[in-house]
């Protein structure tokens, strides 16, 4: 793992958003002894009224961080910055007020954490990720760029986005990508491109008590799920992560309707308008819980589905939830996404279905008919286990080390001095 550097991370989701890749990432990076600035999503489209609540929480984050000169520690080694930024992808004169009056305010919080020759990592390929990494960028820095979807089917700027992404992949020492789809994208434009599927902490997510062995973490929570989840009947059918445009949400309420007996459990924040399902009496919605009790709710369910509407946005993503069910031993049931089925080709351990209610409750009632024996409990957490996050990351740090060893032969001169003033 790499050590003693400086790494500024140009985020896609809020810190205290659903945790995913970007938290674990680089809360073993800090682990490991490198200092982190998390810079909370800048965005990839302008805001709309449905996101009144993130930009008054962005808000008074940022307000509170001018207490504390612009950041907020959020663990050993990680800080987190919320700068007020215009929306990426705009007119002339919005980029002019990033570049001049906005984002100066990232580089003078950089420079007052006295960080040298910063790893630049960004999971937004947006122009506002192109100046930051202009105003951040020193001789030494690497530049990773991680390209985790495909942004350009969440903007209606899809030639600014391309263009802004294209700058990015030419700008980039290296390349992460979540999957074969999206490497090959990325191949157009830089040769040094490397495939690394979202993964586990297999730590957060350890098998129920009484599964013994090596596969049992002593680490993890043992909390038992709520009085709540155990007064619903059975089965209960599980969701976790975000309620957001890409659930089917039409998918989901035929379901519920037609097995009136069966609990429906959605354990994650809502993003978006869910219609009809709020209003069914055998559908829970629970809401976003702490990432370390997710185990719990999951320990609860009897199958856990993906209910995914098919998209060329969905179509290259594995979602994380597929290796969290899994880890935790459970029967998973998930709409035929490209990358999904690419995955249960390889690993022949998920159920994939048409989003058409009456095959997906046929998939659902064949996962709740398999065996609950240990051997495939098991079997369920040896997929996992190879998408663990401490073995992905060693991976990415040791190509990361060879391109800073790379700059330093280039270079052949001390370290640069800290971050300069604008």
């Amino acid at each position: 793992m790499i050590s003693g550097q400086d790494i500024v991370c140009i985020a896609s989701i809020e810190w205290d958003f659903l945790w995913q890749g970007h938290q674990e990432i680089n809360l073993r990076l800090a682990q490991a002894g490198n200092r982190v600035l998390y810079i909370e999503n800048t965005g990839v489209r302008s805001p709309g009224l449905r996101d009144a609540g993130r930009i008054l929480k962005r808000l008074r984050r940022w307000i509170k961080s001018l207490r504390s000169s612009g950041v907020r520690q959020v663990a050993p080694n990680i800080y987190v910055c919320s700068p007020l930024v215009l929306p990426p992808l705009g007119s002339g004169w919005q980029r002019q007020i990033n570049r001049r009056l906005l984002l100066p305010f990232v580089r003078r919080t950089a420079r007052r954490l006295g960080m040298v020759d910063p790893l630049l990592w960004t999971y937004l390929p947006t122009d506002t990720a192109v100046e930051i990494i202009n105003l951040l960028r020193m001789p030494r820095s690497v530049v990773v760029y991680y390209c985790i979807a495909d942004f350009s089917q969440l903007t209606p700027r899809v030639h600014q986005l391309r263009q802004s992404e294209q700058a990015i992949l030419k700008a980039s020492d290296l390349i992460f990508a979540q999957g074969p789809e999206l490497a090959d994208h990325c191949l157009q434009w830089n040769d040094n491109v490397h495939i690394f599927p979202f993964g586990v902490n297999l730590d957060a997510f350890p098998l129920e008590d009484g599964i013994e062995g090596e596969h049992r973490s002593d680490h993890a929570p043992t909390k038992s799920p709520s009085v709540f989840l155990k007064s619903l009947s059975r089965p209960i059918i599980g969701y976790v992560g975000g309620l957001h445009r890409h659930v089917d949400f039409d998918l989901l309420v035929a379901m519920a309707r037609s097995r009136p007996a069966w609990s429906w459990v959605f354990v994650g924040t809502i993003q978006t308008a869910v219609g009809e399902l709020s209003a069914l009496p055998n559908v829970r919605l629970l809401g976003q819980k702490p990432h370390y009790e997710l185990v719990n709710y999951i320990r609860a369910f009897d199958a856990c589905i993906v209910p995914y509407m098919s998209s060329i946005y969905t179509d290259t993503v594995v979602p994380t939830k597929i290796n969290e069910y899994l880890a935790v031993g459970k029967p998973v049931i998930s709409t035929e996404l490209p990358a999904v089925c690419d995955f249960n080709q390889r690993y022949n351990i998920l159920q994939t279905t048409p989003a058409e209610p009456e095959r997906f409750l046929q998939a659902i009632e064949q996962a709740l008919q398999m065996p609950t024996d240990e051997a495939t409990i098991i079997q369920r957490r040896t997929v996992a286990e190879l998408g663990d996050w401490t073995d992905r990351v060693e991976v990415m740090s040791r190509l990361i080390e060879s391109e800073l060893e790379a700059k330093e032969i280039r270079e052949k001169k001390p370290r640069s001095k800290a971050i300069a003033e604008a």
